[in-house]
């Protein structure tokens, strides 16, 4: 599996070229329509179109997250299995639109510069997730340098007995949770995580986040497994 620290420099050394290949396409594509379109105005029309919530992530290897991709996305594959698209008109999805995609192994590198990257370069396309957290500490990285920001971020700490506690540590407003919602769902509380992420408003009033806790490993009780449910957004 790909490092953190690879995936980090591996990504800086991506991100110039993505963004050559991104206005050299739209470049093409106008010409091609026989349109003079300024690239200001192709910017302003991508950040239009990823306002939504552009992609929803889940590590395939626990079945927590894969219990919340099904609940947003229907029927997904297990890891390794292909993207699926979710329909506009599917009942728990907030956007039209959103892509849910497995990590088959939590590595976000390829989702990185396959989907996340380029729709970054073209605007500020919110990403949701239910993953480990080494997932989100690089995301959040890369985020921070687009003006995105980790807007909600809850971890999960599934012990052995099969017991989850659960810490709302921010943003928890935005996407209509309170502490208590997750304890009471019980062992359905991941269905409740997909509701709160598939119906995920922008606020006017944005918050100015800094850094989420991502970077911090927490000691956990023998057994137990650390799952973070997360919102990157502009902010």
């Amino acid at each position: 599996m790909t490092s953190r620290r690879e995936f980090l420099e591996a990504a800086a050394l991506a991100v110039p070229a993505i963004a050559g290949a991104q206005l050299a396409s739209a470049a093409t594509s106008a010409r091609n329509a026989g349109v003079a379109v300024p690239v200001d105005d192709l910017a302003r029309a991508a950040a239009a179109d990823a306002a939504g919530l552009h992609l929803v992530l889940f590590d395939a290897r626990y079945a927590q997250a894969r219990s919340a991709a099904a609940r947003i996305g229907g029927a997904v594959a297990g890891a390794g299995g292909a993207a699926t698209r979710v329909g506009g008109t599917a009942a728990h999805v907030g956007r039209a639109g959103a892509t849910v995609h497995p990590l088959a192994d939590g590595d976000v590198t390829q989702v990185w510069l396959d989907h996340i990257g380029p729709a970054w370069q073209r605007g500020p396309a919110a990403i949701a997730g239910v993953t480990a957290r080494p997932a989100l500490f690089c995301l959040e990285q890369l985020a921070l340098s687009s003006g995105l920001r980790v807007v909600f971020h809850a971890e999960h700490v599934v012990h052995a007995s099969g017991r989850t506690e659960h810490s709302l540590l921010r943003g928890a407003d935005s996407v209509g949770l309170a502490p208590t919602d997750l304890t009471h769902a019980g062992q359905q509380w991941s269905a409740r995580v997909a509701d709160a992420l598939a119906t995920y408003r922008p606020d006017g009033a944005r918050a100015r986040f800094g850094r989420s806790h991502a970077a911090l490993e927490p000691v956990l009780p023998p057994g137990a497994q650390l799952l973070t449910s997360w919102i990157i957004a502009a902010a």
